[in-house]
């Protein structure tokens, strides 16, 4: 099959969550034999019209970033004039639509020059622009924010509607789906997000990763990889880790990740006295995540809300690392098959820490039991959440979009 697959973020430049499942599934795609392309907004400070993934091309389109309403409009208009480029390599037979903004103009334009449209949805647009933004102070700027949320809503459902199927990476988002969009049910399918068991592996020697690392080799370590902002509830983590300083003495606790809450994340280490306990990392390389997986005793999901799936918690329990994630989105769905006590009982400050504080005795009374989970959660990410077994069912679902072979 010829695939061309639209998205707002890019394939050849994975920073985060979104950039990854694309990347894998181009990429796995491509390895079962199909033509696949790219057809991508050009990264900020990425001035190039074309990059390549092995042997997958992304071709790229700018777009103006005066204004809210530029925006959009550009992006609209120059992912059509983009696609039109696309299409003279050849017609797509099926098109897949990752971000709302980057299909829109194409399926309103041009839903007939490919025989089957299909939408991989991570998160909702709306709830996604309203979790990472502020209303603002005055009635105007409250009147505007509501408006972007309605307009990013309004897309995505217009994309929605108009392809034969969409494609979610949890029970919990295809609930989110059904209840916003009405999207028929059998037109909804659940692939579960995943991780590379080959490059997230249990370390061979975790004392040699921590000394690449610089971290101490004899104090416990716990890892946290999040985009700040606040639905990720990194706020709340810190309170717990401070009515923990008995249970964690010695402990250090890494956060990874950039974002708008930093310099309120930096205040709050310091007021609550765990300037020495608590590092924050920063931006955490692709190449170095791994490693940090395979350091850590515990990784921590603390997300406060809308965790569409949560490649971190896969990724970490391939590296042979225990996950301790509360309640939220598709984080239960995983880790209760782990254990249902690596689940807390709640987002708020008390109820990370009384998780923390069980689990961390478990391993401190209960001798072999951190690796059982170790293994037991590296075991369910062979099974059920790899790449492969991913991209086999994405192509199942483009072979019956499509007709047949």
């Amino acid at each position: 099959m010829n695939i061309l697959m639209l998205a707002e973020v890019s394939a050849a430049t994975v920073i985060g969550g979104a950039e990854r499942v694309l990347r894998e599934q181009a990429l796995g795609l491509h390895r079962q034999g199909h033509k696949v392309s790219v057809l991508a907004r050009a990264p900020i400070g990425d001035l190039r019209s074309q990059a390549s993934v092995e042997d997958v091309v992304e071709y790229r389109y700018p777009v103006s970033r005066r204004n809210e309403s530029a925006f959009v409009l550009s992006s609209v208009a120059r992912s059509v004039h983009a696609f039109d480029h696309a299409s003279r390599q050849g017609m797509p037979d099926v098109v897949i639509v990752h971000q709302s903004l980057a299909g829109l103009g194409p399926i309103l334009r041009h839903r007939r020059r490919a025989r089957a449209w299909v939408y991989v949805c991570l998160s909702l647009a709306h709830e996604e622009y309203l979790s990472r933004t502020s209303a603002g102070a005055t009635v105007l700027q409250r009147i505007r924010h509501g408006l972007n949320a309605r307009v990013r809503r309004w897309c995505e459902h217009a994309v929605m509607r108009r392809c034969e199927r969409v494609v979610v990476l949890s029970e919990f988002m295809k609930r989110r789906v059904l209840t916003v969009h009405g999207i028929p049910e059998p037109r909804l399918l659940v692939i579960p997000g995943a991780a590379d068991p080959v490059r997230f592996r249990p370390a061979e020697d975790p004392k040699e990763v921590r000394r690449r690392l610089a971290l101490p080799l004899n104090r416990l370590v716990l890892f946290t990889v999040r985009n700040l902002v606040p639905r990720m509830g990194l706020e709340n983590l810190l309170r717990a880790l401070a009515s923990l300083r008995e249970d964690l003495h010695g402990a250090l606790v890494l956060i990874g990740g950039e974002g708008p809450l930093q310099t309120g994340l930096e205040r709050l280490i310091q007021s609550l006295g765990l300037g020495e306990q608590v590092r924050l990392l920063g931006f955490v390389p692709e190449s170095e995540l791994p490693r940090y997986y395979q350091a850590a005793d515990l990784v921590l999901m603390p997300t406060h809300q809308l965790e569409g799936f949560g490649l971190v918690t896969v990724e970490a329990l391939a590296c042979g690392t225990p996950v301790l994630g509360t309640p939220v989105g598709a984080i239960p769905e995983v880790l209760a098959r782990v254990d249902p006590e690596l689940v807390t009982d709640g987002t708020d400050a008390a109820a990370l820490a009384a998780a923390l504080r069980r689990i961390l005795r478990r391993f401190r009374d209960q001798p072999g039991e951190r690796a059982r989970l170790s293994a037991k959660g590296r075991a369910l990410v062979e099974k059920d959440y790899t790449w492969t077994r991913h991209s086999e069912q994405l192509e199942q679902i483009l072979r019956d979009v499509c007709g047949g072979p």
